[in-house]
């Protein structure tokens, strides 16, 4: 794909998530929740045949943080598209981390919905939509962690600050667990990606409260 095109699909799918997820009932979106929104979207879109838009991450204690994708919503932000809200800066370990809300604009509703009819989400659109209404529907202690012990991101002695990668199929943790609830459904069964999604979820959600009950 073109550099250009890519980059139009990327402020593409990042809008799509903040409208969809604030359709959802998160509205705002906070940037945690963005962030682990694109890591989600990435690593499951080939349930649905589709191309996330990176094949790597790198392991933070707090979550996924990608740069590009930040970038993106600074743009979004700065092209009027994007309302951001609530920015704080904060001091992790030495390490200045900006935090902040999102809510789509009108003129953001606009673009979107040009979008939704192009090549740039017409494909992913389904997909996304189900994967942001999964995600509003975990209980907010399981938001908070579901990328956390998401199948890849909580990969066996992988150490903070290394990069995950899941370019090649088995290397697709997620999205492996999630199509192998498949078998568990029997033989005469076959799910559709939606049903994938949410048993996948599900999974999410159960290891978010072992987490939790761990930490606590």
């Amino acid at each position: 794909m073109p550099a250009a095109e890519a980059s139009l699909r990327s402020r593409a799918w990042i809008l799509g998530l903040v409208v969809m997820a604030n359709w959802s009932g998160l509205r705002p979106l906070s940037k945690s929740h963005a962030h682990a929104l694109v890591f989600l979207a990435n690593s499951l879109a080939p349930i649905y045949e589709d191309t996330g838009l990176e094949t790597r991450v790198i392991k933070h204690e707090h979550g996924p943080f990608y740069p590009d994708a930040q970038w993106d919503l600074d743009r979004l932000v700065g092209q009027g598209l994007l309302q951001v809200s609530g920015v704080t800066l904060s001091d992790t370990g030495g390490r200045w981390w900006m935090d902040g809300s999102y809510e789509v604009s009108a003129s953001g509703k606009a673009a979107f919905n040009e979008c939704r009819n192009l090549p740039l989400l017409r494909r992913s659109y389904r997909f996304l939509l189900e994967l942001t209404n999964a995600f509003a529907s975990l209980q907010q202690d399981a938001r908070n962690r579901a990328a956390l012990v998401d199948a890849i991101y909580a990969t066996p002695n992988r150490a903070n600050r290394t990069a995950l990668v899941f370019e090649e199929a088995e290397e697709n943790f997620s999205s492996l667990t999630a199509v192998a609830f498949d078998e568990l459904a029997g033989p005469d069964i076959v799910l559709t990606p939606k049903e994938r999604l949410q048993l996948y979820f599900g999974y999410l959600e159960d290891n978010a409260k072992k987490a939790g009950s761990h930490a606590s």
